[in-house]
């Protein structure tokens, strides 16, 4: 069974890896545009710290980012496309780093009767069940910060 301390560490080592995968590049590279349909590095960091307040939320601790910071940023919305609508790079960044910290707090406060609560959405889960689905979420898009850092033209690999 996955833990509240499994879960902080997979998401910790997720945000080293977006530490590495944005190392050298700055705010206009992030909003660098797939030649598909797809969202660029800044929407995927944004959309990860979406979701990372979400999980706080869920587990009774208090978003970083209100409903119309976040929105540009939800499942679903518009490819962001301007940079003068995005959230700058750094700012997100840092903002990972401190839900990071705060995730830490409140998932480990989490006893097994509460991860173990139902907990009440769409698929009926236990609160344990929904926060390991949004860790896989967070790993999920971090993996794509590989293929964004290229857009750049880097050409390197750092992982």
């Amino acid at each position: 069974m996955i833990t509240a301390t499994d879960m902080t560490t997979m998401l910790a080592q997720n945000l080293r890896v977006i530490g590495l995968q944005t190392e050298g590049l700055t705010h206009s590279d992030s909003m660098l545009q797939l030649p598909f349909r797809g969202n660029c590095l800044n929407w995927v960091l944004g959309h990860m710290l979406v979701s990372r307040d979400y999980m706080l939320r869920i587990a009774g601790a208090e978003t970083l980012w209100d409903a119309e910071k976040s929105a540009p940023y939800m499942f679903g919305s518009e490819a962001m496309t301007a940079e003068a609508d995005a959230v700058p790079m750094e700012s997100i960044l840092a903002d990972l780093q401190r839900s990071q910290e705060c995730l830490a707090e409140a998932m480990t406060a989490l006893d097994d009767g509460t991860l173990d609560a139902p907990f009440e959405n769409e698929r009926d889960d236990t609160l344990r069940k929904r926060l390991a689905f949004m860790t896989w979420h967070d790993s999920y898009h971090t993996g794509q910060t590989e293929y964004l850092r290229q857009l750049s033209g880097v050409g390197d690999k750092v992982i």
